[in-house]
């Protein structure tokens, strides 16, 4: 069975998608690449702050896929962040579009967020990752193949965002179809997170 890694760029998008839009339920697709046994997922795309439709939702994946692919990426998986504190249901717009990325890619995987448990320093990381079994249901993945790479340094540079209210910022694909000039790929917030890091790891 495949290792999932994800990155800090992937987490903290999260993270500030779902603060965004704290009473929505909100979703986007995962994007990495695969090494043998291995998926690193290194940056994520918001698409949605409510329940997408099913064509705004193919015309961003789309557009998704084309992009992701001159970053020498693919679609690797979808997250979800729900509107309510308990609710871990996952909803049939993400199954469907979790469903589909896993025809085309092995090891796809689903992120759902822990709402009770998405605070700035959550200990642990607040989601749950689940694969498709044989059966094509989607269950969690064992925890011994989930990574993080620098799980302290995300949590520090997440609290500063959040801090910084950088989630007024985020832009997701709704958003950019209401206003085609906005910038779903996030780049202006993804050299803030890379710059973050940068020092946080003590590099010039």
């Amino acid at each position: 069975m495949c290792e999932v890694e994800l990155s800090t760029r992937v987490y903290v998008k999260m993270m500030l998608h779902a603060a965004r839009y704290p009473h929505s339920s909100v979703s986007g697709a995962l994007l990495g690449r695969r090494t043998p046994g291995c998926l690193t997922l290194c940056d994520c795309v918001p698409i949605s702050h409510q329940l997408p439709l099913a064509l705004s939702l193919e015309v961003a994946l789309t557009q998704i896929d084309s992009w992701s692919a001159l970053q020498g990426l693919v679609i690797a998986g979808f997250y979800q962040a729900n509107s309510g504190l308990r609710d871990t249901s996952i909803n049939s717009a993400t199954l469907r579009s979790a469903s589909l990325i896993a025809e085309y890619q092995d090891d796809a995987v689903l992120i759902l967020m822990d709402n009770e448990r998405l605070t700035p320093s959550p200990g642990i990381p607040p989601l749950t990752v689940l694969h498709q079994n044989s059966n094509k249901n989607w269950v969690p993945k064992e925890k011994t193949l989930v990574m993080w790479g620098h799980w302290e340094e995300t949590q520090r540079i997440t609290r500063h965002l959040l801090q910084a209210k950088a989630y007024q910022r985020l832009i997701d694909f709704d958003t950019h179809l209401e206003d085609i000039r906005t910038d779903w790929t996030n780049e202006a917030l993804n050299v803030e997170i890379t710059r973050l890091a940068t020092v946080a790891n003590g590099s010039t």
